[in-house]
């Protein structure tokens, strides 16, 4: 096996995996940016609600753009651009809140999604060998990064509304991807587009009826997840009465569980059953949602997150492993893609719950994410009942 060969990494998987910390920075930032921008003291959530259009039309824009790019210029390089473009996200960012046009900020946003979709695209084809081997423990690696980045990004805008000075704060975060862009820039990756193996039918593979219930899955999970993430400090404030900069603290509470979940999962895997995992993933989910916005209270409120995150956390790596096998062969397009529809859900879901909100108020919230838990739990069951039936 030569160092080119698709199935040996140059570097250690987990210094490409760390990477998607910066795509989860950048895909969490509107959960943050709403109380810095002062939306919990204007209810214009319909508007607030095309933050999450663009970052989610930058996501689509971007994974498409990836798609051509990887074959002209390689992984590594779509990996540097994915960083740089970061850093400029964060520069727009750092001088877009109020009175800022509403375009400029959809921009911001915009070229934010861009930069996730180069990196997740990246990273998914640079470690394509290594998941094949052990498909589980590598998303939930890959998950862990995710959730830390994105309680990095709740962490430091809950320091923007503290300080009072969130450009100055913002643009010295954008220093972050810029010198991970650097570094990857000097890893010593080589271009290994040219020798992946072309997938033996991938039409027929994509087309089966788990794939399409396992993207279901992912689309539904994400969107609960991130409704979430997209809405929780808003709704503390105006529900509890919480401080902007407390109720954005709680929102990084919330990452830091669901990574903690990733890890502990990570541990758990070789000892529990899988499908047993599954099913206390879903029904915790449920259990946490309950908690979360049935509890008047702050303590009711951190053992509702505490909930969900252990829920949300192990579905999506687990069903990946069972899915895995209805593939004839991985290609980084396949999970990709995937992956990509399933993250358009976590940010498109936010911008259909402003306009409910817009509407009938932040009170919908709860309903929304129950019944979004629920159909959670019938996706798994449906899953479940389908690698019966198939043996696999």
């Amino acid at each position: 096996m030569t160092p080119q060969s698709p199935n040996l990494l140059p570097v250690r998987p987990w210094r490409l995996l760390a990477a998607l910390s910066v795509s989860g920075f950048l895909l969490a930032l509107p959960g943050g940016l709403l109380p810095l921008w002062g939306y919990h003291l204007r209810p214009a959530f319909s508007i607030a609600s095309l933050y999450f259009l663009a970052l989610g039309g930058g996501l689509s824009f971007g994974s498409l753009v990836a798609f051509r790019l990887r074959t002209w210029h390689g992984y590594p390089r779509l990996l540097t651009t994915g960083g740089f473009l970061g850093a400029v996200a964060l520069l727009l960012l750092s001088v877009s809140q109020p009175p800022a046009a509403l375009w400029f900020q959809l921009l911001a946003l915009a070229v934010s999604g861009v930069a996730a979709a180069f990196i997740n695209a990246a990273v998914f084809g640079l470690v394509e060998g290594v998941w094949a081997r052990n498909p589980a423990r590598v998303t939930l690696t890959a998950g862990a990064f995710f959730s830390a980045g994105s309680a990095a990004s709740a962490w430091i805008l809950s320091e923007c509304i503290d300080l009072g000075q969130p450009s100055r704060l913002l643009s010295l975060t954008a220093l972050l991807p810029a010198a991970a862009a650097v570094a990857w820039a000097r890893l010593p990756l080589k271009d290994l587009t040219a020798h992946l193996p072309a997938p033996e039918s991938p039409d027929k593979d994509l087309r089966t009826v788990l794939a399409f219930l396992f993207a279901l899955l992912l689309f539904f999970q994400f969107a609960c997840e991130w409704s979430i993430a997209g809405w929780l400090p808003v709704y503390l404030v105006d529900r509890m009465g919480m401080s902007p900069a407390g109720a954005v603290r709680l929102l990084f509470l919330y990452w830091i569980a669901l990574m903690l979940g990733r890890i502990v999962a990570v541990a758990l895997l070789p000892r529990i059953r899988h499908s047993r995992m599954l099913a206390f993933s879903a029904f915790s989910a449920v259990f946490g949602n309950l908690a979360l916005f049935g509890s008047g209270t702050r303590g009711g409120v951190v053992v509702g997150i505490l909930f969900v995150g252990a829920g949300f956390s192990g579905i999506y790596p687990l069903a990946a492993e069972r899915i895995a096998a209805r593939f004839s062969s991985y290609h980084a397009g396949h999970f990709n893609g995937v992956f990509t529809f399933a993250l358009l859900g976590g940010v498109m879901a936010p911008a259909i719950l402003g306009n409910a909100a817009g509407l009938w108020g932040l009170g919908v919230m709860p309903w929304v994410e129950i019944a979004g838990s629920c159909a959670v739990f019938v996706m798994i069951l449906l899953l479940w009942l389908g690698w019966k039936v198939s043996g696999s």
